[in-house]
């Protein structure tokens, strides 16, 4: 049956298209007859056979008179028939009709209320814009859905403008759906009513701005992002400015830079907190030192949060800044990150060695057992002799001779040219110290091999 009417179908519209001349009348016959054959179909309990008849008006028997005709045969049909036509409808791009799509948004049925929604998308016209916005605002979760969808999809020419002037007649939470509308829309164009926005009283329309701004802001918006990291009334409002700050930190890097900077100078601490993982996002230089400078800061959770920035700080160029830190602090913790950090920095990378310097300033400065094993850890990756006469000292204290002597073995495992001598030594104390019999079976491994 299905393939009866997809080739019947098919016949009608072929004869309607070939049809222009003398055979006009029997052209639109054809058209008719196509047309009463597609409704025929959405009576069809098989949704295959629906599916088929919403394709059709979609995509095939054009004009504004077959449009009227499944406009008039909307109220006669069930909700369910009813919400697939007036996607379809949408989707066909007449605006003959989108009246009749408006009147629908009347229906006790939130199905169809939705489908009316979405099909306004390529229909709709300024008038539809305030509709829209309330609906996004009020309606249902599907309707919201729907609604907001179609303020972006919206494509009248100057339809940006529209929305933007809206937003000043809207009230708050439908302000909030038009300004993501224009994030949606990627109107650019609409950046200064969105910064304006980032006053607003309402702070969901100021959340909205923040979000738009995230999707939407270059160089010349850092400005006001900083003013919202440092001007935010709660710490959800606060986060969502970081948030957008880093995503445009990942996008524009040292250009905003010197902004980011500058608010560092007026911002709270909280807001201070922000500003500094968003420098860290940045990561270039003159981000690097101004973190350095708030070392100094007379607030305790800025100085911790600088701390911690620095121990993660992927160049080598934070290291002298590290053991500066380390030599002035007193404070456990940052010990700690330090000798992490100096862990990770001199930690093997792939394909190039150890930077052994670095782990022999980790292993200086580390003042607890649990520090020293991270630096053996990195240590057992060395492929260079010189590693051993770091890990030998370690053999004699109680708590780390397990993990010292694995060290030693594996590097004496990796090197290739090196003082047999120097290596029988470090593997002949870990014979004698390790209780690991594994270990100490590598170990009697390769002193046999030397």
């Amino acid at each position: 049956m299905k393939h009866f009417a997809i080739v019947l179908i098919a016949g009608i519209v072929g004869l309607a298209a070939g049809c222009w001349d003398a055979r006009t009348c029997a052209a639109a016959a054809a058209d008719e007859e196509a047309v009463d054959l597609i409704l025929s179909l959405l009576g069809e309990e098989d949704r295959d056979m629906r599916a088929l008849a919403f394709q059709q008006i979609r995509e095939e028997v054009p004009g504004a008179a077959a449009t009227k005709k499944f406009v008039a045969a909307l109220p006669k049909l069930p909700p369910e028939v009813q919400a697939g036509l007036l996607e379809a409808l949408g989707d066909r791009g007449d605006p003959v009709a989108r009246p009749a799509i408006v009147a629908m948004l009347e229906s006790k049925e939130p199905a169809v209320r939705a489908s009316a929604l979405k099909a306004l998308g390529p229909l709709g016209t300024a008038e539809e814009v305030p509709l829209l916005a309330r609906w996004a605002a009020e309606g249902s979760e599907a309707e919201k859905k729907a609604a907001r969808q179609s303020l972006i999809r919206l494509r009248a020419e100057g339809m940006n403008k529209v929305i933007v002037a809206a937003i000043e007649k809207a009230p708050p939470a439908q302000r909030a759906a038009l300004i993501a509308a224009l994030a949606g829309r990627n109107a650019t164009e609409a950046l200064p009513a969105i910064i304006h926005h980032l006053q607003d009283d309402e702070g969901a329309v100021r959340l909205a701005a923040i979000g738009a701004l995230r999707a939407l802001a270059g160089p010349d918006e850092a400005v006001a992002l900083v003013s919202a990291v440092c001007r935010a009334k709660e710490a959800a409002e606060q986060h969502a400015a970081e948030l957008a700050l880093l995503s445009l930190a990942s996008r524009q890097r040292e250009k905003i830079a010197g902004s980011v900077i500058e608010g560092l100078k007026t911002a709270s601490p909280q807001a201070k907190a922000s500003l500094l993982r968003v420098l860290a996002r940045i990561g270039n230089a003159q981000a690097l030192e101004a973190i350095v400078q708030c070392l100094k800061d007379q607030e305790q959770s800025v100085r911790d949060e600088a701390v911690r920035l620095l121990a993660v700080w992927p160049d080598p160029a934070v290291v002298p800044h590290l053991m500066a830190l380390a030599a002035n602090s007193d404070n456990l913790r940052d010990q700690v990150l330090v000798v992490r950090a100096l862990v990770q920095l001199g930690g093997p990378p792939k394909g190039k060695p150890a930077d052994l310097q670095l782990l022999a300033e980790a292993l200086r400065l580390a003042k607890r057992p649990q520090e020293k094993r991270l630096v053996l850890g990195a240590l057992g990756l060395a492929d260079d002799p010189k590693a051993l006469s770091l890990i030998a000292p370690l053999l004699d204290q109680d708590e780390l001779v397990e993990e010292a002597a694995l060290a030693a073995v594996q590097v004496a495992e990796r090197i290739k040219q090196a003082d047999k001598g120097e290596v029988r030594a470090v593997l002949e104390r870990v014979v004698q110290k390790s209780k690991n019999a594994e270990v100490v079976q590598r170990a009697q491994k390769l002193l046999s091999a030397q």
